[in-house]
């Protein structure tokens, strides 16, 4: 297909960009002897430059199919918007985009006044004349007219619309609205910032939108600018839009001090509304691929904001404000569901604006109302002063006080990661200098954070991370925790924050299985795969200095050590594992060739106790140190001698079970493919 691409310049409003994709028919309207590609073409001078120049774009000149195009983003193009018009094109249809703000017309017409752009009699003048037509104000169309895809002539349309652009201001959306309706128009249309994202950065602080001497917008001003509220009103009148909350959504921008109006859903939590119950916390989380239900049993604050980022894949209740997770995500996650997921949870930074008031969610959850109460008091214990405050990050510790040994051993026995994917991560840290003995066990079901910027690279660094090798975010996020050296506050009681996150009910809403990478399935046995557990663990040791061979071992004959996962009836007890089964339990430990417990010598070392045959500081010391490397943790504090990682020995087979054995949720389809 042989392109056209056309614009219009006057008042050598910016510069003509010639740095343009090789192969369309450039012409650019209003200048003389343009340079190659372009050529020139002439513009009647209506004596206003801005109006002049709109003649050529709503009377389009030309039969073939055509695309306009505002100069002002003529240098944003490339090969993929070529790509993409031919596509548009090939449908033979009229296409444009809609505005990202999806304005009603009381927010269109109020933001032409609070900008200057329009006066406020001419607005009314127009609307008045609008009221004695059959248009409908509560179906207006937002558009963005920077670019109209015409797939061929028509003429009735193009007429319509100058003819109302000519009784209105110099802004063109709302005569396009109006004449799209009146003409019944075939047309098609998709959300800008989607449609932008699939050949440029579509998103508020992408440069599709960010200001500059070139790429400029709505850079003039016919009156003074003043707040519309006084003149909203008067529209309401006319158009009858009189539920305000619908039609008239006003606020201001925490940026840049604008007004703001329209849907901030699709522009990031930047508003500070001029109804201040709903400038409070924002409530969020994402669901793909239909992994998560929304609980039938929430609490919602109607004081809260609730947003939920999804590939569309869910099933949309509730007060919950449905985001589209950003287009380039799709490419950087390689289409995984968990990865695109995990963007908004990792990078809330490009989703929601500074000091927004943040609290993640994995969306199987139920809320209550002391949860969401405790979140706003975890919010607001201190007013945010930068790093180190309350209102940076808050995540509770793993109860468990995983190592990062511990953490692998999930990844590889459940199936979430191959050894493949899990090296490709260990080699990656290797690189950074990782210290794998601090891990920090977090537990990132629930997230608390006021967005700084101190916090963007910390952000950007677990995003980075959780892209190579595992698609789970622990480790990621210690990396770039320790990468940036930042240190936050957190919570060492999981059952403390008024939600149910542990108990069997607590993921009922989970309706399936993450896609897995592993080979494990329910002919598997436990015995396999801790045994493959100790020898991945003993390939990866010499690279990451934990010494903790002891905790995986085959039961020998004198040895009486039971499956706390399992019981036997006959016996009434636990089942009692046989001579050879792999066993996993990091309580104990090898002394003198003999399994004891750690806990019988964390007891002793925490009491000051006698520790061997000597009572002296030095032994206990001795003892603190090989109870640190037997954890594979260096920065083991007494107060936490007493850990519930006395516990995870069972609830590592429990949790394997679970999850591979006696999977409780169906796989997705991928996972099937894989366990096949």
């Amino acid at each position: 297909m042989n392109l056209l691409i056309y614009t219009c310049i006057t008042d050598d409003y910016v510069d003509l960009c010639t740095d343009v994709p090789e192969g369309p028919t450039y012409v650019a309207f209003g200048v003389e002897n343009p340079p190659a590609p372009w050529t020139g073409g002439r513009i009647e001078d209506l004596g206003d430059p801005v109006r002049s120049s709109r003649k050529p774009k709503i009377l389009c000149p030309f039969d073939q199919p055509n695309i306009y195009i505002d100069a002002s983003k003529l240098h944003l193009i490339n090969e993929e918007f070529l790509k993409l018009s031919e596509e548009i094109l090939s449908r033979d249809k009229f296409f444009i985009m809609q505005h990202p703000h999806e304005h009603s017309y009381l927010e269109e017409c109020a933001e032409y006044v609070s900008k200057g752009w329009v006066g406020s009699d001419k607005l009314l003048e127009f609307t008045t004349l609008v009221s004695e037509t059959q248009f409908d104000f509560e179906e207006y169309f937002s558009p963005l007219c920077t670019i109209i895809w015409r797939g061929s002539r028509n003429e009735e349309f193009d007429k319509l619309w100058w003819s109302w652009y000519n009784k209105g201001g110099v802004r063109d959306q709302l005569s396009f609205s109006v004449a799209l309706q009146l003409s019944g128009i075939e047309y098609e249309t998709e959300n800008s910032r989607t449609l932008l994202d699939k050949f440029t950065d579509g998103s508020p602080e992408g440069v599709w939108f960010t200001q500059t001497d070139q790429n400029r917008c709505g850079d003039y001003e016919y009156s003074d600018p003043q707040d519309p509220t006084e003149f909203a009103d008067l529209v309401t009148e006319l158009t009858g839009l009189y539920d305000w909350e619908k039609y008239y959504r006003s606020g201001t921008d925490r940026i840049t001090g604008e007004y703001f109006f329209g849907n901030a859903g699709k522009y990031g939590y930047a508003i500070t509304w001029d109804d201040e119950t709903r400038d409070q916390i924002i409530i969020y989380t994402s669901i793909t691929n239909w992994y998560d239900e929304f609980p039938d049993e929430n609490y919602y604050d109607p004081n809260v904001k609730y947003v939920c980022f999804t590939d569309g894949k869910v099933n949309k209740k509730g007060p919950w404000e449905f985001r589209e997770i950003p287009a380039h995500v799709l490419e950087e996650a390689g289409a995984c569901p968990r990865r695109m997921s995990a963007f908004a949870k990792l990078c809330p930074h490009k989703l929601f604006p500074v000091g927004s008031k943040t609290v993640w969610l994995d969306g199987c959850y139920v809320h209550t109302k002391e949860w969401v109460e405790q979140c706003k008091e975890i919010l607001n214990r201190n007013p945010y002063s930068g790093m180190g405050g309350w209102g940076a990050l808050t995540h509770m510790l793993h109860p468990h006080r995983f190592t990062f040994h511990n953490e692998v051993m999930e990844c590889f026995a459940t199936n979430y990661n191959t050894k493949e994917e899990l090296m490709e991560l260990i080699n990656a840290l290797v690189e950074v200098n990782y210290d794998f003995t601090s891990y920090c066990s977090p537990v990132l079901t629930c997230i608390w954070r006021a967005i700084s910027e101190e916090m963007f690279e910390f952000h950007d660094l677990w995003w980075k991370y959780s892209l190579i090798g595992s698609n789970r975010d622990q480790i990621s996020f210690d990396c770039a925790r320790q990468l940036t050296g930042l240190e936050w506050d957190t919570i060492p009681d999981w059952e403390s924050i008024g939600i149910d996150l542990t108990s069997s009910e607590a993921k009922r809403y989970r309706t399936k299985r993450h896609p897995q990478a592993g080979r494990f399935n329910e002919y598997s046995t436990l015995h396999e795969i801790i045994g493959e557990c100790y020898d991945f663990l003993a390939e990866i040791r010499p690279i990451t200095g934990i010494q903790d061979e002891h905790q995986i071992f085959q039961v020998q004959a004198h040895q009486r050590i039971y499956d706390k996962t399992r019981w036997d009836p006959e016996r009434n007890n636990h089942v009692l594992l046989s001579e050879g089964t792999w066993h996993y339990d990091p309580t104990l430990m090898k002394r003198n060739g003999k399994i004891v417990s750690i806990q019988d010598y964390v007891n002793k070392v925490a009491l000051g106790r006698t520790i061997g045959d000597v009572d002296t500081n030095a032994n206990n010391a001795f003892w603190v140190k090989r109870l640190k490397m037997s954890l594979g943790l260096k920065n083991l504090k007494p107060e936490h001698y007493k850990m519930h990682v006395w516990d995870w020995g069972w609830s590592f087979a429990d949790y394997v079970r679970k999850n591979v054995l006696e999977p409780t949720l169906p796989p997705t389809e991928k996972a099937k493919n894989l366990l096949q």
